[in-house]
This record gives C-alpha cells, structure tokens and sequence, in this order.
C-alpha cells in the first residue's frame, strides 16, 4: 500500500469499511433457527413477515451506509450561526434566584420526589406489573429483545427488571426500582426543559408540581416504562433545542441516544420522534424566512432524525413483526380502552384528573379543584407557544400523532397514551401563572414573584392533598382479598378465581401458602365455570373477580353468571381503574349459612 493510499485512507475509514463487510456477512450468513424458538403467542395469526428477514434488511442497510461513511469520509462540522435556530435561550430575568441558590432548590425538590416515590414501594403489584415478571423474567437478554408476547413488553424497563431481580430478588420494591429512578430523574429533566420558558424561580415551581404530583407518583411506583418514556423524552426534546440553536455534537448525540432510549422504554416515543421532526422542519422553515442559510440544517436534522429512527428500528427489527400482529388484534379488543367519542371514555379521564385533586371518582369538589388547574393549563399554551414554540410543538405533537394513528387504525383509546402531555400541563399552568401574575403586577416585579410563587405553591399543596388516598390503597388490594378469602371459608368451601384475577391470585397465593391445588379452581369460560361446580363437594362456592367492565365485555355470559349466582361480600379498592377486587359468595349456600367475617 503506497503512502498516497494510506494518508486518503486513515484507519477509522478503514474500520468502518471493516465494520461494513461484517455487518453485511452477518446479515447474509444469519441462521434461522434462533428465531423459531422465541417464545410466542400461539392464539394469534403468524405474523407477515419473518423478524429474520427484517433484521437482515435493517443490517444490510446499515452496511450500506457504513460503506457511504467510510467513502466520504463524513465529519461532523459545526453549522455557521445564520444556519442554527434563533432565540429558544435559557430565560433571565433580573431579580431571579442564582444558579447556585436554584441547584440547591432543585435537589432538595428532587430529593422529596425520592422520598414520595419509595415510600410504600412494597405496596401489591398489580396485573400488569405481574404479567411482565412472569413472561419475561426467567428469558434470556436475546429472548426479551427479540420476542413480544404482550404489549407488556416494555423493554428497557423489562432488561432493567430482570436486572434488579438477579441483583436483590422478586420482591415489588425491586422491580419497581427502574421506575423510581426514572420517575425522580423526570423531575430535573423537567427543569431543565422548563427553564427555556421560565425562570429558575418558576422553572422549580414548576418541578416542584411534577415532584407532588398524584399521576407521576402512580407512574413511578408502576413497574412498567412510562417514567422512562416521560423522562427520556424530556431529555430528548431539550437536546433537540439544543442542537438546533447552538449546533453542538455532545447536544446531538444526546439526543440519538435519549430517543433510542425512549423508543426502548416505550413504543409511543416513535411518535415523540415524528413530532420532534415536525418541530425541526419548522426551526429548517424559520431560518430560511428569516434569510439565514437553512440548507445544512435541513441536513443535520435529516441525518440526526435518522440516525435515532435507525437505531430505534434495528433494537425492535425482530421483534417488530410481533409487534405488529400484537398491536392489531388486541388494541381492537374494546375491553383494552375506550371510543374516543364516549361517556365512558369521558368519565375515565375525569376519574384520572379528580384522583390528582384528592377523589378516587368523579366527585364535584375534586373536580372543582382540578379546574381552575386545567383552565390556567390550556392558557398557558398560548404563552410557551411565544416563549418556546419549539419545544412546546416537541411536547404537545406527540399525543395528537397517537390519536391520528389510533382512529386511523380503529384502535382503542386509553389516557395513558397521553401521559407526555402531563408534563406539558404543569409547564403550562407555570407559565401561565407566571406570565399572569407579571401582567397584574407588570409595574411591582417583586409582587408578580410573590403572587407567582404563591399560587403554584397552592397548586402544589392541592395536588399533595391526593397523596394520603394514594398511600392507603394499593394498585390492586390482592393480599387483602386473598386473606379475607382465606379467613372467610371453611375447610370445605371452593373458590372459584374469575377471568383476569387469575394471574394475580395466583402470583400472590402462592407465596402465602394458599391451597391453590385443592381449594382453588381459575375460570375463563362457562364450561369452566361449570366444571368447578361440579367439584364444589358439600361446601359453599366463592368468587373472586376484578376488571369487571372486561369481563362483562369479553364475557358476558360468565358475567351475568356471576351476577345471577353470587352475592356481593366485599370490594377492595384498587387505585387502577376499575382495578378493585370483588369476593361474592354464593347465594344458596348464604341462605343456610353464618355470616361471612
């Protein structure tokens, strides 16, 4: 090889073209029998596409770009200021805290929102936080990321599970871990995103709220992905700001791995993704009117947008044809959320905002209190829309995306798809209180901070109210009906577990030693139903039954079954909707026998 050669070709272009050809003998020399042994769900259509075959397309043009690189010899070089977004700066105001004075305001808040989210961490796991432990603990690393039995699949949170269980045991506080971290973590991120539309002095007020709030709480104490999802997609969009006004590769590569992330934690961040190339196309259309040259920005955010979607379609290029197939069929199921347009849809977003006021239902005072939050929320809007319309596009597109692709797809609708806007909501109300309280007292700046920091310390305290309710029940009270159960029968009564109480009944029968074998029978059709009746011996038949607007969905005819059969003993109240467990004893057997304990 000439010195010529050497110096046009300098070893990283000579790894990449290595790293190319790897890439492409893998993709070519892949086997296929790995694949058909991941486990899957059988009751549902084989999916239309091979997870092989994807994967060998995502690395064939993975090769092909390394290929491009490497003949290009692309470097990243910092864009001229008349190419990168104007304003979208960190907000000063004269009279505002120090940065010293907000760093230790923003600890000691996150430090309260530590404390918040691990106190009753060892509180029942409920269904869905079961459901991941049992499909997914005891599978291998290359298992989880290639299969997808359930949208339960959340897999950042599922690799971090498995994680904490080999590190301290299966034990609720462990697996909720993840979520705790990334729930507290949220809190500075929201800060940090915060402080382009406020001050420091508003910018932890309004982390202050995220810290109490009932909803973030929920979420944190949940072993599941969304505190990662809300967390990450923070970051993600700051970083974006970042990277469009100033133009910085430590900005950029933050923002590539924050999405890659989140599209790990959640599915939904793909659409976070598309509603931050939205924002970016828009900061691409402001520089060209203002007369700067937008060509290289439109550049930098093609090959950044890329690059994240990229990488976030080789991490589920196996496992994306399940998804598919899952996503489908399920989320057509009308008992897995709701019609958009629909009172019951209406009454259980209502039921989720009252519950952050102190009401566990609809009650007029919770929502009375939740109002003037939600007003001041959707005045707000205007105002981060001229402080930092970037990233108020960042946050707000998301969820109308979702809601496009799930009319779009006939798919039902749950309020949990819609969870970034929580953190959009406390931003909004912030910055409408702030705006609101410098317009009234536009010429005494010192009673504008006093009446701004008051009124969201109100709101803080409102919201903090709702946490006492949250603590004393949990997600699903399964420990407690299982114990009432066991005290209420005799040695010779059965019980009869019903549809979706099964998992958790027996997850937590188990370990408290119930006669699940002998005494215990798990019913999901009618003909089981009957079976289990016909083995009662001389004792009385008991039922278990959560989740009752999916059983009456799903199965109405065991539904009414046990609506003609059984009397309703006791519910015990879960803070999930419609979450609470229900013991019914049956209605002969209550005739001639003693009252139930």
């Amino acid at each position: 090889m000439t010195d010529a050669t050497r110096q046009a070709w300098p070893r990283s272009r000579w790894l990449l073209l290595v790293a190319a050809i790897g890439v492409a003998l893998a993709a070519a020399l892949m086997p296929h029998a790995w694949y058909d042994a991941l486990p899957r769900q059988a009751e549902l259509p084989p999916p239309p596409i091979s997870g092989v075959t994807v994967l060998r397309l995502v690395l064939a043009v993975e090769a092909a770009v390394l290929l491009l690189v490497a003949a290009f010899d692309w470097r990243f070089v910092r864009m001229a200021p008349t190419s990168r977004l104007a304003g979208h700066l960190q907000r000063e105001e004269s009279g505002d805290l120090t940065p010293r004075a907000a760093a230790v305001g923003l600890t000691i808040i996150t430090l309260v929102a530590l404390a918040l989210r691990v106190y009753h961490l060892d509180r029942d796991l409920w269904l869905d936080e079961i459901s991941p432990i049992l499909d997914y603990a005891s599978l291998s690393v290359p298992q989880i990321v290639g299969s997808y039995l359930r949208s339960n699949n959340h897999l950042l949170n599922t690799l971090l599970l498995k994680g904490m269980i080999a590190l301290f045991g299966e034990q609720a506080w462990s697996v909720r871990l993840p979520a705790v971290a990334f729930g507290v973590a949220g809190v500075p991120a929201l800060y940090w995103c915060a402080r382009l539309a406020l001050s420091r002095r508003a910018s932890l007020g309004a982390a202050l709220l995220l810290a109490v709030s009932y909803h973030h709480l929920f979420f944190s104490q949940n072993a599941r992905g969304y505190t990662a999802y809300l967390c990450l997609a923070l970051l993600s969009t700051r970083a974006l700001v970042n990277g469009l006004r100033d133009d910085r590769g430590r900005d950029w590569l933050l923002y590539v791995m924050a999405t890659v992330l989140g599209v790990a934690a959640l599915l939904n961040t793909a659409f976070v993704l598309a509603a931050q190339g939205f924002a970016a196309l828009a900061a691409v259309w402001r520089v060209h009117r203002a007369g700067g040259a937008a060509m290289p920005l439109l550049r930098r955010v093609l090959v950044v947008l890329a690059i994240a979607g990229f990488l976030s379609a080789e991490l589920y290029a196996v496992a994306m044809p399940e998804v598919y197939v899952v996503i489908s069929n399920v989320y057509k199921t009308q008992s897995t959320g709701f019609v958009l347009f629909s009172w019951e849809f209406a009454r259980e977003v209502l039921r989720g905002v009252s519950a952050g006021f102190g009401s566990g239902g609809v009650g007029v005072g919770a929502l009375l209190a939740a109002v003037p939050f939600l007003l001041v929320a959707a005045a707000g809007a205007f105002a981060v829309l001229r402080r930092a319309w970037a990233l108020a596009l960042a946050l707000a597109l998301p969820g109308v995306l979702t809601l496009a692709f799930l009319l779009v797809r006939g798919l039902t609708i749950s309020p949990r798809f819609f969870l970034l806007w929580l953190p959009l909501a406390v931003l909004t109300a912030v910055v409408a209180i702030d705006a609101g309280a410098g317009w009234i007292w536009r010429a005494r700046p010192r009673r504008a901070v006093l009446m701004g920091t008051g009124t969201v310390a109100v709101l803080a305290m409102l919201s903090a109210a709702s946490l006492g309710r949250y603590y004393a029940i949990p997600k699903q009270p399964y420990r407690a009906a299982l114990a009432y159960v066991e005290r209420a029968r005799k040695p010779d009564d059965r019980v009869v577990v019903v549809y979706l109480a099964e998992l958790g009944m027996r997850y937590y029968g188990a370990r408290a030693g119930a006669p699940l074998d002998e005494r215990y029978r798990f019913v999901r059709t009618v003909p089981a139903l009957d079976s289990a009746l016909a083995q009662r011996g001389a004792g009385r038949v008991w039922l278990v039954v959560t989740f009752e607007r999916a059983l009456q969905m799903d199965l109405p005819e065991l539904n009414a079954r046990v609506h003609s059969g059984w009397t309703l003993q006791h519910t015990f109240d879960g803070t999930v909707g419609d979450g609470g467990i229900s013991v019914w004893r049956e209605r002969d057997a209550a005739a001639t026998s003693g009252t139930a304990p």
